[in-house]
């Protein structure tokens, strides 16, 4: 299927790895201009390269989107060179202690009562605040051209949600909540706004706590196609019996951010193999 992207300038945050950078390639793939997003100026511009080098147009832009002035900036970076964008994907996101360099099993898995203020403010700013701020930079742009397309990240942990997590599982459903509200305060501006709520997508980080987690389990088999088994079948049921791809989310965030997707707006997209137990 051809998905009309052939140049649709796109945003991606959060997009040197994982998700993110599996989201901007394809995108470059479909015709796509990218602006791969990133802390880190090695990962970003070998995302931006590799999309250029099949073929496609790239750049990359760098900033710690919890931070409102360098979010900022990086809007304007986007706009000086883009001129404006057609598709914003908000994929940054993450909590707080996950992103902490020093941070140990103890800490990433804080009980609730335990998880300060402090934390809930970075993870909301990470997740809602940077996505608002974007949006507000971009849609104008948008709606004057109208036309446009905003894809919001959220998480299983949205809807059904586990014990602990304090910060992070409010900042998911505030992103879903908010996509529904938008989506028609942007009605009839020829934008539509959707949310993607992936399930466990074997990244490469994701892989490696998987490993480290089946040590603390007693599990002696530690190659990844045993790990994923054991996991799928026994600690986090779920009828595919294997985890997601970044591939895979990457699809359905291509598909949404395409002319071919104009009658889809206000809702939320599972791609999590089954995972969540509720109806959506």
């Amino acid at each position: 299927m051809d998905l009309e992207l052939n140049g649709k300038r796109a945003l991606v945050t959060g997009s040197s790895s994982g998700i993110g950078a599996a989201t901007a390639k394809l995108l470059g793939a479909e015709g796509a201009r990218v602006m791969v997003h990133g802390r880190g100026a090695e990962r970003a511009k070998a995302v931006a390269q590799s999309i250029i080098d099949a073929g496609g147009q790239a750049s990359y832009v760098l900033g710690d989107l919890s931070n409102e002035a360098v979010c900022t900036d990086v809007a304007k970076q986007v706009l000086e060179e883009f001129g404006g964008i057609d598709i914003l994907v908000n994929n940054a996101g993450g909590s707080a202690a996950a992103h902490r360099p020093d941070t140990t099993a103890e800490v990433f898995n804080r009980a609730w009562l335990d998880t300060p203020w402090d934390d809930w403010r970075w993870t909301y700013e990470q997740n809602v605040g940077s996505s608002v701020r974007l949006i507000q930079a971009f849609a104008p742009g948008m709606i004057e051209r109208g036309w446009g397309r905003i894809i919001n990240m959220s998480s299983a942990a949205a809807t059904q949600t586990e014990p602990d997590l304090a910060d992070y599982q409010p900042a998911k459903a505030a992103i879903t909540n908010m996509t529904s509200g938008l989506a028609k305060s942007l009605s009839g501006t020829g934008i539509t706004v959707n949310s993607v709520t992936p399930g466990t997508i074997a990244t490469e980080g994701v892989r490696a706590g998987f490993v480290e987690w089946a040590k603390q389990l007693g599990w002696t088999e530690l190659d990844w196609p045993t790990i994923e088994r054991r996991f799928t079948h026994e600690v986090i049921p779920q009828p595919t019996k294997h985890f997601g791809r970044p591939i895979d989310i990457a699809r359905m965030v291509a598909f949404l951010a395409s002319p071919q997707a104009s009658y889809m707006t206000g809702a939320n997209y599972r791609v999590d193999g089954g995972q969540c137990r509720s109806i959506n």
